[in-house]
C-alpha cells in the first residue's frame, strides 16, 4: 500500500526533525542522571522513567518510518538513461545495504543508552515499603524502610571466558532470581551490565520483557563451556608474571594470582589436591633470588613441601615486607647510564652530519662518503640509534630491521666484515643489488 502514497520530502523532513527532537529528549533524560542529586531529584525518577519508556517507544517507530520512506524515495529516484539496467540494480542495492547499516547503528545506539540509563534510574529509585518481622495486612505494607541502602553495582562482561563464572554467579543472586523485578528491568539491567563482545551476542534480540530468557540463555550456551574456561584458568596461572625484586607488591601479587585461580578452578569442581608437588615447583620458580633464598632457609628438611606450606610462609613474609618497607637499594645500583643528548641541540631541523635541511641520516651524501670508522663515530657522537640512526631510543629497543650484510643489529651502512668497530674500509658494496634493493627506508 506503500506504493500507493506520494511520498513527499517535507514528510521524511518532519520525521527526521521529529527524530532529533527525541534524541535531544534522551539527552536530557542522560544529563538527569550524571547530575543526580538525591535530596532534589529523586521526586522526579519516576516521572523520568515514564517519559524514557515514551521517548524511546516513540523514536524507534519514527526511525522505522523513516527507514520506509527513505527505501521508497531511493526506488523512486530518476535513474541515468545512460546506466544500465544491472548497473542501477547494483547501486541500488549497495546504497540499500549501507542505508540498513546506518539504521541498524543508530537503532543499537540508542537501545544501549536506553538500557543504562533506565538501570540507572531504578538504582535511584525510592526504597520500596519492607514487612516489618511478625507485621501483616495494611500495617505491614505502610511500614517505611527509614534505612537508605548503598546502590548496588551490577558486574561487568565483555566476553573474557576467566570472568563468566563469577560474573554469571552475581547477576544471578542480584538481578535473575530477584522476584520484584519484571522481565523488561532485568533485561536492562542485563544490556546495562554487558560491554564488547558479550553485548554484541545480544544486540541483535529486541528488547522486550519476552526476550529477556532467549538473550539469558544465548548468553549461557555461548560463554559457559567449562571445558574451555578450566584452560582458560590453567593458562592464566602458567601466564603468571615471575618477580622481577623481592617487593611487597610484586610478592602479594604473586600469591592473589595464584590462589585466585586456584579457588575458580576448585569452584569448577577440579580437583587440586593433587597438584601439591607441581604447584610448589611453578610458585618457586616465579620468586625473585632473595625471597627464594628466604624459602629455602626457612624449609630446610628434606621432606617435599607442600603447596600451602609455601603460600604461609610467602603470606607472611609479605607482611613483613609490608610492614617493613622495601629498602631502596645502594646509590652505585640508582644511578641511570649517561645518555648523550647533543643531537637535540645540534640536529633539531638539520642533518647531524652536513647541517643542511633535515634529511634522513641514510641519505646524507656527506656522510656516505665517510669511511665506517668516521661514520661510527659520527653516529655516537650525536646519539644516534646504531640501527635505524635516528633519535631518541638505542639499538636494543629499535623496531626497525637488521643489517642487509650480516643481519646483526647494527645500520648497513655501519657494516663491516671485519665486524670492528673501527673499520677502515668505505661504503658497503651495494652497486651489485638492483636499484629496487638500494636503501631508500631506514635500513
Amino acid at each position: 500500500w506503500l506504493k500507493l502514497v506520494t511520498i513527499k520530502p517535507e514528510d521524511l523532513r518532519s520525521l527526521l526533525k521529529k527524530e532529533k527532537r527525541l534524541l535531544n529528549s534522551l539527552e536530557l533524560v542522560e544529563s538527569f542522571v550524571s547530575d543526580f542529586d538525591e535530596e532534589r531529584d529523586r521526586k522526579e525518577v519516576e516521572v523520568r522513567l515514564q517519559l524514557l519508556e515514551s521517548v524511546v517507544n516513540e523514536f524507534f517507530d519514527v526511525r522505522d518510518k523513516i527507514e520506509v520512506l527513505m527505501d521508497e524515495v531511493a526506488d523512486d529516484e530518476v535513474s541515468d538513461p545512460e546506466e544500465s539496467e544491472k548497473a542501477r540494480k547494483a547501486r541500488l542495492e549497495s546504497a540499500s545495504k549501507k542505508r540498513d547499516e546506518e539504521g541498524e547503528a543508530i537503532t543499537s545506539d540508542v537501545q544501549n543508552r536506553f538500557c543504562k540509563a533506565k538501570a540507572a534510574l531504578m538504582e535511584r529509585r525510592p526504597k520500596k515499603q519492607i514487612d516489618r518481622p511478625g507485621a501483616s495486612g495494611t500495617a505491614a505494607r505502610s511500614t517505611l524502610s527509614r534505612v537508605k541502602l548503598p546502590e548496588i553495582k551490577l558486574p561487568t562482561f565483555g566476553g573474557k571466558l576467566r570472568d563468566w563464572v563469577s560474573y554469571r554467579d552475581a547477576f544471578r543472586s542480584l538481578i535473575h532470581h530477584n522476584r520484584e523485578l519484571t522481565d523488561m528491568d532485568k533485561f536492562t539491567y542485563l544490556r546495562s551490565s554487558l560491554t564488547g563482545e558479550a553485548l554484541q551476542e545480544v544486540s541483535t534480540v529486541e528488547l522486550s520483557a519476552a526476550n529477556y530468557a532467549v538473550a539469558w540463555t544465548a548468553l549461557e550456551e555461548r560463554y559457559h563451556n567449562e571445558k574451555l574456561i578450566v584452560k582458560a584458568y590453567l593458562d592464566a596461572i602458567f601466564g603468571i608474571e615471575p618477580m622481577r625484586k623481592e617487593s611487597y607488591e610484586a610478592l602479594s601479587q604473586l600469591i592473589s594470582d595464584f590462589e585466585k585461580n586456584l579457588q575458580m578452578l576448585q569452584k569448577l569442581g577440579q580437583d587440586t589436591n593433587g597438584w601439591s608437588t607441581i604447584l610448589v615447583h611453578m610458585v618457586c620458580s616465579k620468586l625473585d633470588g632473595v625471597t627464594l633464598r628466604f624459602w629455602e632457609s626457612s624449609h630446610n628438611s628434606k621432606n617435599v613441601p607442600t603447596y600451602r606450606n609455601l603460600m604461609n610462609f610467602l603470606k607472611n613474609h609479605c607482611a613483613v615486607l609490608q610492614s617493613v618497607g622495601v629498602s631502596k637499594p645502594p646509590s652505585a645500583e640508582v644511578k641511570k647510564p649517561k645518555v648523550s643528548v647533543s643531537h637535540s641541540s645540534t640536529c633539531f631541523g638539520r642533518c647531524c652530519f652536513c647541517s643542511e635541511a633535515f634529511h634522513p641520516a641514510f641519505m646524507c651524501k656527506k656522510f656516505q662518503k665517510w669511511k665506517i670508522s668516521e661514520r661510527y663515530d659520527a653516529v655516537r657522537k650525536n646519539g644516534l640509534c646504531m640501527n635505524c640512526l635516528s633519535s631518541g631510543h638505542l639499538a636494543r629497543n629499535c623496531s626497525k630491521g637488521s643489517c642487509r650484510q650480516c643481519g646483526r643489529r647494527h645500520h648497513t651502512l655501519l657494516h663491516a666484515e671485519s665486524n670492528s668497530v673501527n673499520p677502515q674500509s668505505s661504503v658497503p658494496q651495494t652497486t651489485k643489488r638492483p636499484p629496487s634493493e638500494q636503501p631508500s627506508q631506514t635500513q
